[in-house]
């Protein structure tokens, strides 16, 4: 990858590192419920600048999404109820925009031949080698059909590349939004549409990564 285009700025998944408050979007705040006596721009204005000193950058287009969402929605819920059901919403609609497979299919891709298959893509998702997408309380795990190479019965080595140094085991729901994240370093394209041009490199999930924890 040329040089001028490594030193750009990257959106990815938040990492846990020390120091301040952490901003996880979707899973805390909410505009209305928070300040009762306050208008809805006022909070929003002052939410932002909150987001903007304390929140991860790769994760500011998200918030920004969900600032929005609010903006144009009836009332809000309360409680943790409503929040929850809320980030639940989000996940759903984040889990619309891709091809999913359920356990036993991706078990059947993987090992077609193998009785214990659903133990294989179990391993592979807690060594976050595969990107597993929880919902509900069981959860009941969604695997994003990308990460397959159907042909080899494997994970793509770049997809678990990158899903592992992403911490796709730790924050899978932040991962997924890496993948979906335009880059600068990738002239504006998202790892997955890089991914599915033959294009993504470790090298550039490298640069990526480590111009996000530069600060950059």
């Amino acid at each position: 990858m040329a040089e001028n285009r490594i030193r750009r700025k990257v959106i990815k998944p938040h990492t846990s590192q020390g120091g301040g408050p952490r901003v996880v979007a979707g899973r805390s705040h909410r505009l209305s419920a928070a300040h009762p006596g306050r208008r809805r721009g006022e909070v929003a204005s002052g939410f932002v600048e909150y987001v903007t000193r304390n929140a991860p950058r790769q994760e500011w287009a998200l918030i920004a999404k969900l600032l929005l969402d609010e903006a144009f929605t009836g009332p809000v819920e309360t409680g943790a109820g409503g929040a929850a059901e809320a980030v639940a919403r989000r996940r759903r609609s984040l889990l619309g925009k891709v091809d999913t497979l359920k356990a036993g299919e991706a078990g059947r891709v993987l090992a077609p031949r193998a009785g214990e298959s659903r133990t294989l893509v179990k391993k592979l998702r807690d060594e976050g080698v595969l990107l597993g997408l929880p919902l509900g309380r069981r959860p009941d795990y969604h695997y994003p059909a990308f990460q397959f190479d159907t042909v080899h019965h494997r994970v793509w080595p770049i997809v678990a590349y990158a899903n592992s140094r992403l911490g796709a085991a730790e924050d899978p729901w932040g991962v997924m939004s890496w993948w979906r994240t335009p880059s600068d370093i990738l002239d504006d394209q998202t790892p997955l549409q890089e991914l599915e041009d033959g294009d993504l490199t470790e090298v550039a999930v490298d640069n990526m990564i480590s111009a996000a924890e530069r600060g950059m």
